[in-house]
């Protein structure tokens, strides 16, 4: 759960900030209630789950994800798009899915709020 300084030149390349995430300052935020978490934080635990990619927003939807190629270019359009952290598509979110990767590649303790939250998104509250 630490990033790679390839892609984080990768991504810097492009004239994009690259969220460095170290599994010391992913146990700092997890550990926190959901409701304290800021908004680069958030950014640093989606760089976490697509650590070779760029983190952008875009006019509709306020997360992207892009490719960068090898010359530090952004490809379009983008890998995938999300409308927030909660976007329940297919029964899946962006929440959910940070939370099973902590899960299954760490033994980080993840505060409880979190289960509350995912346990509201699933109910649709």
């Amino acid at each position: 759960m630490e990033y790679k300084e390839e892609d984080k030149k990768l991504i810097e390349s492009a004239n994009c900030h690259y969220y460095e995430f170290t599994e010391k300052i992913i146990e700092q935020i997890v550990n926190k209630n959901i409701d304290d978490v800021a908004s680069e934080e958030w950014r640093i635990l989606i760089q976490m789950l697509y650590p070779k990619n760029m983190i952008g927003s875009g006019l509709f939807q306020p997360i992207l994800i892009f490719k960068i190629s090898s010359k530090g270019k952004r490809v379009d359009p983008p890998l995938e798009a999300y409308n927030s952290i909660n976007d329940l598509k297919d029964k899946e979110c962006l929440l959910f899915r940070m939370m099973d990767y902590i899960e299954k590649n760490s033994n980080l303790k993840i505060h409880n709020s979190w289960y509350t939250t995912k346990e509201k998104i699933i109910q649709g509250g």
